[in-house]
């Protein structure tokens, strides 16, 4: 894929900006719009996305999967994730664990360090094209005591990491899992994604509503829930929203 690379100072959210781009038909396939601030920055949700001016990489970038029918949309999620997961994986060390935790957030080790938020547009069967919405934490070393868990690449590495760098090595990762999406490989993309998955494959606890309980995840279904064995061998499947981790 081409990518088209806007950098701007300053913005409400780079989702927002590009929206309006493709309101007035001035953005397509490979726009990529970088800010160096964020003033409005979203998450998933009511969430929010805090970021310091300049020392993170805050990004959004434009996809048109028409070859994806509209209950398929979640493979796109998992494909993106993993390219994200993997940039971040190449700027740490071995010892230390990148993970997808449900659904789009890049956790190293036990705290957040990259979140993911994706806005699709569809068009009769199809999915006529995608806002993907991406913020890594890279030298930003304090943070709001409102946010449970974050961390930078800074704080893991002790080194200075540079924003336009790490915007062309995400490209290419995220050129990579595209680009096998657009190959069908749906089974290896799913495969990839639920192996990568915070905690996969160990006991841990979730709360849903006021019930506290014990479970192992298994996957990720197509459309984007969360499956989990309890003790007693039975599957429970979650929605967004609807489960929270104890990490």
């Amino acid at each position: 894929m081409k990518f088209s690379v806007t950098v701007i100072d300053r913005v409400d959210s780079t989702n927002a900006f590009v929206r309006r781009m493709i309101d007035e038909s001035k953005a397509g396939e490979g726009t990529v719009i970088m800010a160096r601030e964020q003033y409005a920055g979203r998450g998933q949700g009511e969430n929010t996305w805090h970021s310091q001016a300049g020392m993170n990489l805050t990004f959004s970038l434009v996809l048109e999967p028409v070859f994806l029918p509209p209950h398929k949309q979640f493979i796109l999620n998992k494909a993106i994730a993993l390219a994200v997961m993997n940039s971040v994986k190449q700027s740490l060390s071995s010892e230390t664990i990148t993970s997808i935790k449900w659904p789009n957030d890049i956790y190293a080790g036990i705290r957040k360090i990259a979140g993911i938020l994706i806005e699709h547009t569809i068009m009769g069967n199809s999915l006529k094209h995608s806002i993907i919405g991406i913020g890594v934490n890279l030298n930003q070393q304090e943070f709001p005591t409102n946010l449970p868990n974050p961390v930078s690449l800074k704080q893991l590495t002790g080194l200075d990491h540079e924003n336009e760098k790490f915007l062309e090595s995400t490209c290419q990762n995220l050129d990579l899992e595209y680009s096998r999406l657009i190959r069908g490989e749906f089974n290896s993309i799913n495969n990839d994604y639920n192996s990568s998955l915070f905690g996969y494959g160990s006991d841990l606890e979730f709360t849903s509503g006021s019930s506290l309980f014990t479970g192992r995840i298994k996957s990720v279904d197509d459309l984007g829930r969360l499956l989990i064995m309890t003790q007693d061998g039975k599957i429970r499947i979650f929605n967004h929203g609807e489960i929270s981790f104890h990490v």
